[in-house]
């Protein structure tokens, strides 16, 4: 943001203790301007400082008796001239979750400076007793239009007014660049704030109302903990209600004051969508027993699922009881659509389509949901009698687990094995694939030990692979063992009722450690893959 926008950011976004905020009306309200007269009786336009009365909110005539409202500012803020106008479509009526929308001329009458949406706004009206000039202060959330480059160069911005710090007044997410050049008219623009803590702050532009989506903002995360957009040491608490808004802002000599235009401006409380889906959207990579979730509008009694392959959602029956769905098992390397429509009141609103990926691969283990060393030896029980332990969890410093297997292979029965017990019998030719796979990494000291692989069906047939290097385990490098699952099938197991899978290192031959040593391997990654996503060995 340019440095001349420091003077009026620090004042725009100073938050006291004095606000209106006392309730929450949330009576859903829309400004058409339509007949050159407001639809609503309770407009409020205040600006920053209010030294020459020189701002001015003005009906304009449009095509067609399709009015709009022009905040307009003519004097120069270096001789008092406001530096920002404000207006508040009905100052008593009070938002929590809320969905701000608002036609914005871009260029047209208005000029290039910044201009745009506010929600949650806490504001009160100074005499000058506070900030040593009169005018309207407010704390708020806010989306920014603004194209001080010309059209061309339209962008969009989401900030949040913090004041618990002296150095940073407020925070300021990145631009967005709206798509395209032919921007030199009226577009549609959106401002969502879902949540109390946290709260979720999404800005959107249209081609029209009701138009193709032109560019949306990343959602945008407020807590009131330390966020990582914050500075050190910085707790700000969330806005967690306030008015809505709309405004036009200039502090710079020239061009002289500000003019904004806007149209058809709404309020609602049963707008916004629903917000942070698990997976997020455009994720890749995503197992394919994953569950869904997501945040909702605290307007929705209900909801609509829509899920599936890129291009071909259907809605999910019986729609979920909450906020979150695991479908069962997905297709291993698709892209899926999905969708979650709010129910409430007022009828059924439309959610944003989320994109995700699902893995190439499917899961059998990778680790990750193990929290102790107890967990993981009661799901990898191995063969040893007495009161020892062989398996263990890792983690590294970026938080990846794996497995780690230990073996005392100079002992009877000079080969160690653990086993999971899958919870029911697992069907592996529900999926396209064809090979069992799996990650090792172990370290040169170790002992040669062989390194098998066994699968048992539900009826108790197994069958056993080998690794075609004994010396495999002194590897001090990750490596991959792929195992063609027809090798089972042709020993025997059915691959339709997979009950149990077991590593084993050793062949029942004293390795020659020495007494008292273990050696070890690192296992990750355990799972099922297409034909030729990993050489099969």
């Amino acid at each position: 943001m340019p440095g001349v926008f420091k003077q009026i950011t620090a004042v725009f976004v100073l938050m006291v203790a004095v606000g209106i905020s006392a309730g929450t009306a949330r009576a859903n309200w829309l400004e058409t301007f339509d007949g050159n007269s407001f639809d609503l009786t309770t407009w409020q336009f205040a600006c920053y400082p209010d030294l020459t009365k020189t701002f001015n909110a003005t009906i304009r005539d449009g095509l067609d008796d399709n009015d709009y409202i022009s905040l307009d500012e003519t004097s120069q803020a270096d001789v008092g001239g406001s530096q920002f106008g404000v207006g508040i479509g009905d100052p008593g009526d009070t938002f929590r979750d809320v969905r701000v929308g608002a036609v914005f001329n871009v260029a047209g009458d208005a000029s290039w400076n910044y201009h745009g949406l506010v929600a949650r706004a806490d504001y009160f009206i100074d005499d000058g007793s506070i900030t040593g000039v009169p005018g309207i202060v407010a704390s708020s959330y806010v989306l920014f239009i603004h194209y001080e480059e010309g059209p061309a160069n339209l962008k969009i911005e989401l900030m949040k007014s913090i004041n618990l710090s002296p150095d940073i007044m407020a925070t300021w997410q990145p631009e967005v660049p709206v798509p395209g050049l032919d921007h030199a008219k009226s577009h549609y623009f959106e401002l969502d704030v879902v949540g109390s803590d946290p709260v979720y702050i999404t800005g959107s532009v249209y081609e029209y109302e009701g138009g193709p989506l032109l560019v949306r903002t990343p959602t945008f995360v407020d807590t009131s903990g330390n966020d990582p957009w914050e500075a050190p040491n910085i707790h700000d608490d969330v806005l967690k209600s306030g008015v809505s808004c709309i405004f036009g802002m200039w502090e710079a000599p020239q061009p002289v004051g500000y003019h904004s235009s806007f149209d058809n401006i709404s309020s609602v409380s049963d707008g916004p969508a629903a917000v942070n889906p698990s997976p997020a959207d455009g994720a890749a990579n995503v197992p394919i027993d994953a569950a869904l979730s997501w945040i909702e509008a605290e307007f929705a009694t209900g909801r609509e699922l829509w899920l599936g392959k890129a291009g071909v959602m259907a809605k999910v029956e019986p729609a979920p009881a909450g906020t979150a769905y695991t479908p069962g098992n997905l297709e291993i390397g698709q892209t899926y659509q999905w969708r979650v429509d709010q129910v409430g009141p007022s009828g059924t609103v439309t959610g944003r389509t989320w994109t995700f990926k699902t893995a190439e691969c499917a899961g059998v283990d990778d680790f990750q949901s193990y929290g102790s060393d107890v967990e993981i030896q009661s799901a990898w029980q191995h063969n040893i009698p007495g009161d020892f332990q062989y398996v263990f969890l890792s983690e590294d410093s970026q938080g990846n687990k794996s497995m780690r297997f230990e073996v005392e292979n100079q002992y009877e029965p000079y080969f160690t094995e653990i086993t999971r017990t899958l919870d029911s019998p697992q069907d592996w030719t529900a999926q396209p694939v064809e090979a069992l796979s799996l990650q090792f990494v172990g370290e040169h000291e170790n002992t040669e030990h062989l390194m098998s692989m066994k699968l048992e069906d539900a009826s108790g047939q197994t069958f056993t692979v080998e690794h075609p290097y004994t010396h495999a385990g002194q590897s001090d490098s990750w490596r991959r063992w792929t195992v063609a699952l027809e090798l089972f099938s042709d020993g025997g197991v059915d691959l339709t009722a997979v009950k149990k899978i077991t590593l084993g290192l050793g062949d029942g031959t004293d390795s020659g450690q020495v007494d008292g040593d273990r050696d070890h391997v690192f296992i990750d990654q355990i799972e099922l893959c297409p034909a030729g996503f990993y050489d099969i060995e």
